[in-house]
């Protein structure tokens, strides 16, 4: 619930920021599924998330829109177009300073599920500078004198104490998930807060199609996917059990208005929280 809390305050300031620049509401309305799809294809990427982390510091400070783009391509296979680059770096900059580090790109894509390394989320601390040594000052001579002699007394120094540096502990991996022979069941599966690879688990453990009846509420262009699948069109179905999301590749042209076919499990948009679906 913090996590999806985080998520929508981010989203929001996000929007307005958005707005600020003069992009419409259809546009800002596609942010969650800009999300979810560039977090899901790094999490499926055979990249390692190291690799892809000196991309995005390969300029040596901030991370400009290229290295996005240059992650991007890499990992889904294709450029994409400048808008949605816009889209996640305004996302991305959580404090809306228009500067991006790599740090701000690991968290924001942890906030959203994928599960980051530790070691990508710490915060770089510059090491402390060896400070010179300060020489006391000569004492002078003291000359013999019936008094009594004064007493020198040395004052130490209190040591400077170390910074602390404390790393999220990451949660433990989950069973593998089980195999589901009906929609509700599925749609069951995906009901809590899962991580990433917890997802890719249900999805990898049901490779059966599923039948899907329903009509058709919503009709945009597939974003991010494979060759023959990314032309193509994602429809929001309205079925009994809820609303689902069903890919159908670039050359089925038909407009549909109602679903009822076999279809395959393809993974879950946890933007807009419903199980995603490619017509089988």
């Amino acid at each position: 619930m913090v996590r999806k809390a985080v998520v929508n305050l981010a989203r929001q300031r996000a929007a307005e920021a958005l707005r600020a620049k003069g992009v419409n509401d259809d546009i800002i309305d596609r942010l969650p599924s800009i999300e979810d799809g560039f977090v899901t294809w790094i999490s499926r990427s055979e990249m390692p998330m190291e690799a892809i982390d000196e991309m995005l510091r390969a300029r040596g400070g901030f991370v400009e829109i290229d290295d996005l783009s240059n992650v991007v391509e890499r990992t889904t296979g294709h450029a994409p177009p400048t808008w949605v680059l816009d889209l996640l770096m305004t996302s991305m900059d959580a404090d809306g300073d228009g500067l991006l580090s790599n740090t701000e790109v690991w968290t924001w894509a942890n906030d959203r599920g994928l599960d980051v390394p530790p070691h990508l989320l710490a915060v770089e601390e510059p090491e402390p500078e060896p400070q010179p040594e300060v020489e006391p000052d000569p004492q002078p001579e003291w000359q013999e004198s019936p008094g009594p002699k004064p007493i020198q007394v040395q004052v130490r120094e209190k040591p400077t104490p170390r910074p602390v540096r404390t790393q999220p502990v990451p949660r433990p991996i989950t069973a593998v998930a089980a195999t589901q022979s009906t929609l509700q069941g599925l749609l069951e599966a995906f009901s809590q807060n899962l991580r990433g690879d917890e997802i890719q688990a249900i999805v990898d453990a049901n490779t059966d199609t599923f039948h899907v009846s329903g009509t058709v509420n919503g009709n945009k262009a597939t974003l991010l996917g494979e060759a023959g699948w990314r032309n193509g069109r994602t429809l929001t179905v309205t079925t009994d059990l809820g609303e689902i999301d069903v890919q159908i590749p670039g050359e089925l042209t038909t407009d549909l208005k109602h679903v009822d076919h076999q279809v395959n499990l393809h993974g879950w948009n946890r933007g807009l929280s419903r199980a995603v679906f490619r017509l089988a």
